[in-house]
């Protein structure tokens, strides 16, 4: 019963977003951010666009669609994230407009009822294109974390954390945070360094710590924060960002 329920949801989600594809005059895969301004433990997308006229601009994850109302189809002028919109309740998305002509207003907010999608109006009465820019921020570590990997105890254990949850934690924050460099920066040599757990008031769920990353003769530096459920060692999120 769980098995089908699983693949029916599945499919409904496909289904939406071939509907998304099939209704949208534009869209693109948002660029990962390279830049590390924002604050570790901070999602965000910087949406940039060109309108002309009228559209309807959804983010979902890391693409946008957009549906054109009025006027010649938009586009991408740049757009970026430092992660995907969440595919999940994370609570409240901060929406901010930093560029305009006309009027952009938000629709609708991330939900169970749109598939965790924004939806942006945009209307722009002046002649030619203008140019658009709104963000959409988060905590990463707000509503119903994605649990990562959970680790059981093996003989290493004792030699790298103890038997202790907190060294189950710390080993699967390493995991996390090498597969994430390898994903994202494609660095497949890295080197964990001064793992912690974070001491700091209201972050006793936290994991810091430094990495370093290697391809070749290229090596880059990073810092991660690991939030996790000490009481079962499981990752619930990541941020690692390049220095």
């Amino acid at each position: 019963m769980t098995r089908n329920l699983g693949s029916l949801i599945a499919r409904l989600v496909l289904l939406l977003c071939v509907s998304l594809s099939a209704f949208a005059d534009t869209q693109f895969r948002v660029r990962k951010m390279m830049r590390n301004d924002v604050p570790l433990g901070k999602g965000q997308c910087d949406i940039r666009l060109r309108i002309d006229d009228e559209a309807e601009v959804t983010v979902h994850g890391d693409m946008v669609f957009i549906r054109t109302l009025s006027g010649r189809d938009g586009r991408d002028d740049g757009s970026e994230c430092n992660e995907p919109l969440p595919d999940r309740n994370i609570g409240r998305v901060n929406f901010e407009v930093l560029d305009r002509r006309g009027d952009i207003v938000l629709l609708a907010e991330p939900s169970r009822r749109n598939n965790f999608s924004a939806i942006v109006r945009i209307r722009d009465n002046e002649s030619g294109e203008g140019r658009y820019h709104f963000r959409l921020s988060w905590q990463m570590d707000g509503g119903e974390g994605r649990p990562g990997p959970v680790r059981g105890p093996d003989p290493d254990d004792r030699r790298r954390g103890g038997d202790s949850s907190l060294g189950y934690a710390m080993d699967s924050c390493r995991d996390a945070v090498s597969e994430r460099i390898a994903r994202d920066y494609r660095y497949g040599d890295v080197e964990i360094r001064n793992i912690r757990a974070d001491n700091g008031p209201g972050r006793n769920d936290s994991i810091i710590g430094e990495a370093t990353g290697r391809r070749g003769r290229d090596t880059a530096a990073f810092n991660f924060v690991c939030r996790v459920d000490f009481s079962s060692g499981r990752v619930r999120t990541i941020d690692v960002r390049m220095r």
